[in-house]
């Protein structure tokens, strides 16, 4: 069976969501957030399968990489043959939800070959522990917002439709701020898919919410998170000025507090192998982690 292949974009995505919100384990990569931030940069496409509830997902860059498919993989009976017939006897996927790969592992004994890629591991955290910071495990935390707070009074608003202008000549602002690192061109790809797609699209995208904070008529940081069903939360974009201690905690507190009531868990994505943003990430203690893998299938 041929995969006809169509392009991540504002006509698809929406016939991906429907998919998606049947998947039984949600990860971020596979959120509409990630995927039309990330399109250009990765070459992203869908296919929609003709004949099982799922969508496959192809990426062109930096070379051809197919990812899990999102869909209701439980509804799915003979993987040996779903597989094989799309992509023959060898076939290797990437970022695959470690409920899948368990499902692949158990229908297709022996021909599944599973390695951990615990760079891209997402940490979950619960709302209120984020939200309160309570106990003596955040008392760093609650001290560095507190600081912060007594230093640069500040206001938070959710972002609508007027406040996007500044939002987004605050995100090139914050783009341009690390030109001098080392992970720039990633930087700037990112840059671009939250301006074109994101922020350039906001009314769109109603699964999408965001918030900011503002001290003396300057936003300090923001964040734009998407709602993903299972009380869960998943926080894509978080900015702040390099100009203010502890703006990245504030913001992560104030958007939780005032937009996570009807959500239980957060979902605040990977590390990407980064020792510094592990280390930072670790801090919030998680509850757990979304952990993700490749697989070679080899039937």
């Amino acid at each position: 069976m041929k995969l006809n292949l169509e392009p991540v974009n504002f006509g698809t995505i929406s016939r991906y969501l429907e998919l998606w919100k049947t998947t039984p384990q949600k990860s971020s990569d596979y959120s509409s957030g990630v995927l039309l931030c990330w399109e250009k940069a990765l070459g992203y496409q869908f296919a929609f399968d003709e004949t099982e509830p799922l969508a496959w997902i192809k990426g062109l860059y930096p070379h051809e990489h197919f990812l899990a498919p999102s869909g209701d993989w439980n509804a799915c009976r003979d993987w040996g043959k779903i597989i094989g017939t799309r992509f023959g006897k060898r076939a290797e996927f990437q970022l695959v939800p470690e409920t899948l790969a368990e499902i692949w592992k158990t229908e297709m004994d022996g021909a599944v070959e599973i390695s951990e890629n615990r760079a891209s591991w997402e940490y979950l955290h619960a709302v209120s522990d984020l939200a309160d910071l309570s106990g003596n495990k955040y008392m760093r935390k609650r001290n560095r917002v507190n600081q912060f707070r007594k230093q640069n009074p500040y206001r938070y608003a959710p972002i609508t439709a007027e406040e996007l202008p500044r939002i987004i000549a605050f995100q090139s602002e914050w783009c341009e701020s690390y030109r001098e690192f080392g992970s720039y061109d990633s930087i700037s790809a990112e840059n671009e898919g939250i301006i074109r797609n994101i922020l350039g699209n906001w009314e769109k995208l109603p699964q999408l919410l965001g918030g900011m904070i503002e001290t003396m008529g300057q936003i300090a940081a923001y964040t734009i998170a998407e709602t993903a069903g299972d009380d869960m939360i998943m926080i894509h974009f978080e900015k702040a000025s390099l100009n203010y201690n502890a703006a990245y905690q504030v913001i992560n507190r104030e958007f939780l507090l005032h937009e996570g009531n009807n959500f239980k868990t957060v979902n605040r994505e990977e590390d990407m192998d980064d020792a510094g943003l592990r280390e930072a990430k670790m801090s919030y203690h998680p509850s757990d982690f979304i952990k993700k893998y490749t697989v070679r299938v080899n039937l």
